[in-house]
């Protein structure tokens, strides 16, 4: 495939999640004709029901598929697009994916990530997978964002590091990958530029909210009895506890060069994102220190 062209429409999925708004975004300013479909768009998006998905991909040349976590047809779409003319199928994924998988015991077609990242693999046209690393986002509009504001951001991760990533990276890693040739068939695993343990990333919020967050390391019983305590699913739990001992192992701890090689320049620092969100006010609600 060569190079996209401001002519050609490049369909974004999730278009209101961290990475779609910020791809969506980052896509226009470079002169591209954007779709951003989600279930609230102008053109509906439903992974759920395929109905919705031929208007979607209409005059689509490439497509950045951004999964639910729960299953959904990923080869279906797959087909889907191939048989609507689009020519590159970029897929946003879990670092590592396939590992954690198999450590769950469980298919590419149980976990949302790892079918989409098969389902583009195997589609036959030129694919791309970003394997990324848990944004720092995480913490500013994510799940840890409650936690935070809290003071308490508890988790059985006691030294274990992570070389967390800015959604703004991921966004301009796929936005080069869906418009330049030379990433077809290539896996990237996508890293924050150093590997923190959670003791340090919260430290760097504190330090730069003026905010008393801290962390606080559980036991992988007391975090399992905590979310079941608030009520979540035992399938999510039981995948949530393979995810942290996969993290316990260090299976994502080392960094990478290769948001680098694909944009030039190095990811974001952590501390420079968290200095630059809490000027937000993002964390102005957590307790003073």
């Amino acid at each position: 495939m060569s190079e996209t062209n401001a002519t050609e429409t490049i369909l974004v999925t999730g278009a209101t999640g961290k990475i779609g708004r910020r791809l969506a975004e980052v896509l226009r300013a470079g002169g591209h004709h954007v779709r951003a479909v989600s279930r609230s768009t102008d053109i509906p998006f439903d992974w759920a029901d395929s109905s919705t998905w031929a208007a979607a991909l209409d005059g689509v040349t490439a497509v950045y598929v951004i999964p639910p976590d729960h299953p959904f047809p990923a080869d279906a779409f797959a087909a889907a697009a191939v048989e609507a003319g689009v020519r590159r199928l970029v897929s946003q994924s879990g670092r590592r994916i396939q590992d954690l998988s198999a450590l769950a015991g469980v298919g590419p077609d149980v976990i949302g990530m790892h079918a989409a990242q098969h389902a583009v693999q195997a589609s036959g046209i030129d694919w791309t997978v970003l394997q990324a690393n848990n944004f720092n986002e995480n913490f500013s509009e994510g799940d840890y964002l409650p936690a935070v504001l809290s003071g308490d951001v508890a988790l059985p991760l006691a030294g274990t590091t992570e070389p967390l990533i800015a959604a703004d990276d991921i966004a301009a890693v796929a936005a080069a990958v869906l418009t330049e040739d030379g990433h077809a068939g290539k896996v990237y695993e996508i890293t924050g530029p150093e590997s923190l343990t959670m003791d340090e990333a919260i430290a760097a919020i504190a330090g730069a909210s003026g905010k008393a967050v801290r962390f606080r390391a559980e036991s992988p019983e007391e975090h399992d009895e905590a979310m079941r305590a608030a009520g979540l699913p035992d399938e999510l739990i039981a995948f949530l506890n393979v995810m942290y001992r996969f993290m316990r192992d260090g299976s994502m701890s080392e960094t990478t060069d290769d948001v680098k090689r694909v944009l030039g320049r190095d990811p974001i620092r952590f501390a420079d994102w968290a200095a630059s969100t809490a000027k937000t006010g993002v964390w102005a609600a957590a307790p003073d220190a």
